[in-house]
């Protein structure tokens, strides 16, 4: 789970779509502990200055989180049990 703060939202806006692959490289990791969540990992990735992010050839997804678009959040059409943290 990836946290792009309001300061670059603009920036990133049109450069990242979902089930794009991207590497992502200079950022900071704190714990996920926000009450709604589209991951249950228990960290989250936080963008800063420094950030770089590039294209990225696609990889097998079987072993990695399930994550959940954003739309359904806020469509409220997932159940809780991934997404509500503490």
């Amino acid at each position: 789970e990836a946290t792009i703060g309001s300061r670059f939202c603009a920036f990133y806006f049109d450069r990242i779509e979902e089930n794009q692959w991207k590497t992502i490289s200079t950022f900071l990791v704190r714990p996920n502990c926000e009450a709604i969540r589209t991951s249950p990992h228990e960290f989250r990735i936080l963008f800063m200055d420094q950030t770089i992010i590039t294209s990225s050839t696609p990889r097998e997804t079987g072993l990695l989180n399930k994550f959940t678009p954003f739309d359904y959040i806020v469509d409220d059409v997932v159940g809780n049990d991934t997404l509500v943290g503490k």
